[in-house]
């Protein structure tokens, strides 16, 4: 990979402090970029931002909250002025029994996965350099259905859909924006972990029948 390909760029990872969303975060950081991190838990996040180093800034905040994101867009604004790349990451993976999942569960899950996509999106548009590059995780459980997570596969498919709409809309074609999506298959992260032991079961299983390299992150 080329050297410093990201540097002077600023860079917002939602869900930064965990996972793929860390993962990216140091990737970013050892091509130049200066990065912003957005996540729930306070002691992860000063760990990566300390990690990190530089003038990295980590918010706290739920991104299903759209008065959290009205926050961390001021403090974008205010410390650095403009986002070069949004990597919309943040997102859950519970699974109760169908039988078993009530209504304040739909809204959690989707409320994550789906609205703090698209408010992050919303949020940032005006911080938007010329050019600047939006990616969203989904993940390949939006056309390849997985037993007992009917709600996260379609949250990630509402993601895809969103991107795929986003990409065409006037205001952002005229900022030369490009949005994109990135869907993995499974991967060990923080999150996974925590699903039901039978969906830790159908994760590890997939993970050893891929043709791919397993990873975990």
């Amino acid at each position: 990979m080329k050297e410093n390909k990201l540097i002077d760029k600023i860079a917002l990872i939602t869900g930064g402090n965990s996972g793929i969303g860390l993962a990216t975060a140091r990737l970013f950081r050892e091509q130049g970029a200066t990065i912003a991190i957005v996540g729930q838990n306070k002691d992860t996040l000063e760990n990566t931002r300390q990690e990190l180093g530089g003038n990295t800034l980590a918010v706290q905040a739920n991104v299903a909250n759209v008065t959290d994101l009205d926050r961390v867009m001021a403090q974008i604004r205010e410390t650095f002025g403009r986002i070069d790349i949004l990597f919309a990451n943040a997102g859950i993976s519970e699974c109760p029994p169908i039988e078993e999942t009530e209504e304040t569960f739909f809204n959690h899950i989707m409320g994550i996965n789906v609205k703090g996509v698209f408010f992050s999106f919303e949020k940032a548009l005006p911080l938007f350099s010329q050019g600047a590059s939006v990616i969203f995780t989904s993940s390949v459980a939006h056309k390849r259905g997985r037993p007992g997570d009917p709600l996260y596969a379609a949250s990630k498919a509402a993601v895809r859909s969103l991107a795929r709409t986003l990409a065409v809309d006037e205001k952002v074609l005229s900022k030369g924006i490009r949005v994109n999506v990135v869907s993995p298959g499974a991967i060990r992260t923080p999150l996974t972990i925590q699903d039901t032991p039978d969906m830790q079961a159908a994760v590890q299983a997939y993970i050893e029948a891929s043709e791919t390299i397993p990873k975990t992150v």
